[in-house]
């Protein structure tokens, strides 16, 4: 019997669960109160948050020398295939040092490190959000010193398009999927053939999400942030926290949103452009796949909302199969992954 522990850091949270093989016997979210949220990840959040986990371990009486192996979620690292990898010492200086950017993903990795240390535990983590398998082409943009790159929310699109592709009875690898994960942030990917070869990440291109802006008007974008005369920290703290459903709304709340928007008539035409922005964006997908599409995948907290999927499926059924996955199934694929990995069914990758 092999006991795995996840640990999943959020933007408000950090879900831990612990696995016997594939049953799940434990699963918990630790709410971080606001002052937290706004301490540096390192070395404050890594502290506070392993002080909580380590809490509620205690008072669960989950004895942390009784876990055979740690699987957590992988951060903003450098770019990788989607697989399972070991964590070490060049994995979690790069989740330290923000490689990619800031994310509270990066804070398990050395949490994950600092147990391994401790208790030798072996730790691993799966399908981080660095995960890159763009095609070259899609890279290009219009300024020859600017790239596309692939940050997205891969671990849960991994774990739905594999679950979509054994309920359509068909294998991952020869199935052509458009997936939108929906969520605070957002992000909508063309898996073709069991690679994602092209990501929109709500934090710079594609639909608005709940809070981050997404694509803008470049000129107007521009001019915006000259006018308010913001630094960069505060003009990335607002694009990326600050933007999207929340500025118009000053909710993240998405029962809130939907209230909203139902008793005013200008704030239903807000929710009526998200919901047409995200319809627009999975289209914008269908060439990369030649129209080969077996069906449009829509999941994350956002899918909850039973007002959401009929929008969404009145704008995208005549594409042909909708298929809803609410919420993320993210801890769950870490911990399968991995256990699949130390019986040696799938590859160990090394950083």
């Amino acid at each position: 019997m092999l006991k795995i522990l996840t640990i999943n850091p959020g933007s408000t949270s950090t879900k831990i669960a612990i696995y016997e093989n594939k049953n799940c016997i434990e699963n918990h979210s630790i709410l971080h109160n606001q002052k937290v949220l706004d301490m540096p990840l390192f070395p404050d959040q890594l502290i506070y948050r392993q002080k909580e986990i380590t809490e509620y371990l205690q008072k669960r009486s989950h004895a942390i020398e009784t876990i055979d192996a740690l699987a957590v979620r992988g951060g903003r690292l450098k770019p990788l295939s989607s697989g399972v990898y070991s964590v070490n010492e060049a994995m979690v200086k790069d989740a330290e040092a923000g490689l990619q950017g800031s994310h509270p993903a990066n804070l398990a990795v050395v949490m994950a490190w600092d147990l391994f240390k401790k208790y030798k535990i072996p730790a691993y983590t799966v399908d981080p959000i660095s995960v890159d398998e763009l095609e070259d082409f899609v890279r290009i943009t219009g300024i020859k010193g600017i790239q596309r790159n692939c940050l997205s929310h891969a671990l849960n699109m991994k774990a739905v398009a594999k679950k979509a592709a054994y309920d359509i009875g068909k294998p991952y690898e020869e199935s052509n999927f458009i997936i939108a994960h929906l969520g605070g942030g957002g992000s909508i990917g063309a898996h073709k053939k069991g690679r994602m070869v092209d990501v929109y990440n709500s934090d710079k291109e594609g639909p608005f999400s709940v809070e981050r802006a997404g694509n803008l008007p470049s000129l107007d974008l521009i001019s915006y942030l000259n006018e308010g005369k913001r630094s960069f920290a505060q003009s990335i703290d607002e694009i990326t926290h600050k933007s999207g459903l929340y500025s118009y709304f000053e909710s993240r709340d998405m029962a809130h949103i939907e209230v909203q928007s139902k008793n005013d008539k200008k704030l239903a035409i807000i929710l009526q452009a998200y919901i047409y922005n995200i319809s627009k964006y999975v289209c914008s997908l269908l060439p990369i796949l030649n129209g080969d599409l077996d069906a449009v995948i829509l999941t994350g907290g956002v899918c909850h909302s039973s007002f959401i999927q009929e929008m969404l499926n009145e704008k995208l059924s005549f594409l042909g199969k909708i298929m809803f996955y609410p919420g993320e199934f993210e801890n769950e694929s870490l911990a399968h992954n991995v256990f699949l990995a130390i019986k040696g069914d799938i590859i160990i990758n090394e950083y």
